[in-house]
């Protein structure tokens, strides 16, 4: 059985398959009413349309931006990028410690320099074989300790300068029981002859000893 339709403007009845109203002459809607027991289904919204992932975009560089350097001279920004092989927490290794060396090498040596030279050029008769002995010793010695390095070469060193040191001092205590036995003459003939800077030579030798000893107890 067909449901009636009515005008929805003035309600008047209206005919079969009409679709103008023949009382007002209104266009006819016809008006979709579910049936009994049937459940209007909500209208589900159309899918939103896929945006492509872009890549991000290179910077002037030729680099991406999250790689672009700094402003101003900085170094580039490495943020969320992961280096491979790179652990963290590394401590980077210590600077190695330079070798032992001993000290009073120079002095001993411009020591040994100045008496051999003594010598040869100012005593007469000065370059005999235990005063070239002497000197050589000295200049050997001076050498040895200035290029030493390590601890047990620096040991020998320090040996090879106390004993050169022993001599010297020996020769030293020779030199003022002479002048001291000839009295005022005796300080006279060794200040006219120069061998006042043989003696001061000597001196520097054992100033050279005791720059050996302290360097010795240097953290170096």
């Amino acid at each position: 059985m067909e449901t009636a339709k009515f005008c929805t403007q003035c309600g008047e009845a209206l005919p079969p398959g009409a679709k103008h109203c023949p009382q007002c002459g209104a266009e006819v809607t016809t008006l979709q009413v579910p049936g009994p027991g049937e459940a209007e289904r909500p209208i589900s919204p159309p899918p939103a349309p896929l945006i492509p992932q872009q890549a991000p975009s290179a910077g002037p560089y030729g680099a991406p931006a999250s790689q672009q350097p700094a402003p101003y001279g900085g170094p580039p920004s490495t943020a969320g990028v992961y280096h491979a092989g790179s652990p963290q927490g590394v401590i980077p290794p210590q600077r190695a410690l330079s070798r032992k060396r001993l000290g009073g090498g120079t002095l001993t040596l411009i020591a040994g320099i100045i008496m051999l030279a003594m010598h040869a050029l100012v005593f007469k008769g000065g370059l005999t074989a235990s005063n070239v002995g002497v000197d050589l010793s000295v200049i050997a010695c001076g050498l040895f300790m200035l290029f030493a390095r390590g601890g047990l070469v620096v040991a020998l060193a320090f040996l090879a300068s106390l004993a050169v040191s022993a001599l010297d001092l020996t020769l030293l205590w020779a030199v003022f029981a002479a002048v001291a036995a000839a009295g005022f003459s005796g300080l006279t003939m060794l200040l006219s002859s120069g061998a006042w800077v043989s003696l001061i030579a000597m001196v520097i030798v054992l100033v050279g000893f005791l720059a050996a000893l302290v360097s010795l107890f240097r953290h170096s």
